[in-house]
């Protein structure tokens, strides 16, 4: 018995549509080198025991921007175009955040719409999204961002971000052709270096390598925060409103806990410095979490692959395009119990539901053939000897079933009987146990056999701050905190445990919208 590897980056579990989603279609980012486990429990950058040293700057502005990835650019660029004095502080060396890799935008009632021909009611969207969040969402902030779409496209163009021109579907994976493909079909090129160059044009007081810490309330309302610069210096920056834009709390344990995900099976793909910072400044003065219904950019990988190659092309178009392994198809999914829980090919429709029973079980392993391996690479023999050869802990390969259940310390004979029950249902050409489609049922019969643990390729979070429609966070009583506010990732209002990805870009849609919808909400505030 053998390890062989899956590379991280490369076996995902994705169909050839879904693996291009993961940097689009969702607020957006596409896998970067980082850490795998940054920002455990405890960490400097989430606590509320925070005591600011000696003042070394005190800054006055109106409104406050913390992070300027997609949602901070717009809300930034809203604010100055307001006449607001706005000081925007990136964590990092650099703006975009996890936005760097979203390929475009939604909106309906756009110019590249007329042009290219296409007409989309806007109720139609609203209708399927209510009806597929069960009712859950505020459908008046649905009515609202629909309705407001077009004019943030419109208004986009306005601030020099450039597009490509083209309008789809997204590739063919959605209900309506509203999807604005960005210049060079990624934000790092049409969206961030524009919007950034915008921002420092209309007179932002751009600061990068500074982290919020806390904020200042005085009466019950924003005052400002204490931040700190790369040097450690204590900065104060008083305003009456801030906006919190830090991207969500993918590398934060303690709230990826609470979310229900097994820390030790998250695999990090995203951009540095998502750990929960605004979230937890929220909570310190009383913001209602939404951590427990907030929803996620995530697929499911074989193994870990923490030394292996990016061959994307490769596993897209050959591999995960046959619609099998990390997102389900041909193989066999049990859990820690060697017991199988589920038809494989559930997020056939939506990449992002396989993720999903992740939260259910301690561990889920994908259980598969030579055979099955073999049709998943036919054409790719190099693919083929990548997997054969290169080590992986989390993936096995061996002559007997029983083997596979002794690697992973699984029950053996749990594990044969899920087996031999699978290929009795597979002879018989119906799943009476989950009703997988015929012909997605392929026997696991042919020697060697695989089995892998698959672990969460997290990208990052969406929602976690609970806000009103106008992006104001709220009490623990649903209350607007006063000149409090959370856009993008931080403040998603619109999904409910799953992004309904039918609708390609409305994460990011929604990261432009609430960025205005905040900046233009804090301007009334502070004329009030």
């Amino acid at each position: 018995m053998g390890k062989k590897n899956m590379s991280r980056k490369g076996f995902l579990g994705l169909t050839a549509a879904g693996a291009a989603l993961m940097g689009a279609g969702l607020a957006g980012c596409s896998p970067a080198d980082s850490e795998d486990k940054p920002a455990a429990k405890g960490s400097d950058e989430s606590s509320s025991t925070y005591e600011p040293g000696e003042i070394a700057e005190t800054i006055d502005a109106d409104i406050v921007v913390v992070g300027l990835g997609m949602s901070g650019l717009a809300a930034a660029v809203q604010a100055a175009n307001n006449g607001d004095r706005v000081v925007g502080i990136e964590a990092t060396n650099t703006t975009g955040g996890n936005g760097i890799g979203v390929e475009g935008i939604f909106a309906v009632g756009t110019q590249l719409q007329k042009e290219a021909g296409i007409e989309v009611t806007p109720v139609e969207i609203i209708q399927t999204e209510m009806e597929e969040a069960q009712m859950v969402t505020n459908g008046a902030l649905w009515n609202r961002f629909i309705n407001a779409s077009g004019d943030n496209v419109e208004w986009l163009i306005e601030q020099g971000v450039k597009f490509s021109g083209m309008v789809d579907d997204y590739l063919g994976s959605g209900i309506v052709s509203c999807f604005h493909w960005f210049e060079g079909d990624v934000a790092s090129v049409g969206y961030v270096p524009h919007m950034t160059a915008r921002a420092e044009e209309l007179g932002v007081d751009v600061r990068l390598e500074t982290s919020a810490k806390q904020l200042i309330m005085s009466d019950g309302k924003v005052a400002g925060l204490f931040a700190e610069d790369s040097d450690g210096n204590t900065l104060q920056i008083n305003a009456k409103a801030v906006i919190l834009a830090t991207g969500g709390f993918a590398q934060n344990q303690e709230l990826m806990e609470e979310r229900g995900w097994n820390w030790d099976n998250i695999v990090y793909g995203g951009t540095p410095g998502h750990n929960g910072d605004g979230l937890k400044m929220a909570f310190d003065v009383g913001a209602r979490s939404f951590v427990s219904n907030s929803t996620f950019n995530s697929t499911n990988i074989c193994g870990r692959g923490d030394t292996f190659a990016w061959k994307a092309d490769t596993f897209t178009s050959v591999f995960c395009g046959a619609g099998m392994f990390g997102t389900g198809g041909a193989q066999l999914w049990v859990n820690e119990d060697g017991e199988r829980f589920i038809c494989e090919d559930f997020a056939k429709d939506n990449f992002e539901m396989q993720c999903v029973p992740a939260m259910t079980h301690r561990a889920m392993y994908s259980v598969f053939d030579r055979a099955i391996l073999e049709a998943g690479l036919a054409g790719d023999p190099d693919m083929l000897e990548f997997v054969d050869t290169d080590p992986e802990d989390d993936l096995c390969k061996a002559d007997t079933v029983a083997e596979l259940a002794a690697y992973f310390g699984v029950d053996a004979a749990a594990l044969q009987a899920s087996v031999d029950r699978y290929n009795e249902l597979c002879e018989k050409g119906a799943d009476a146990d989950f009703g997988k489609p015929v012909e997605a049922m392929v026997p696991i019969s042919t020697p060697p056999f695989y089995m892998a643990k698959l672990n969460q390729y997290f990208l990052m979070s969406v929602g976690g701050i609970e806000c009103d429609i106008n992006a104001q966070v709220v009490d623990q009583n649903k209350e607007p905190i006063a000149g409090l506010y959370a856009v993008g990732t931080d403040g998603c209002m619109l999904y409910r445990n799953i992004y309904t990805i039918n609708v390609g870009g409305t994460c990011n849609g929604n990261n432009v919208n609430s960025g205005r919808t905040a900046a233009n909400h804090a301007h009334e505030y502070l004329a009030s």
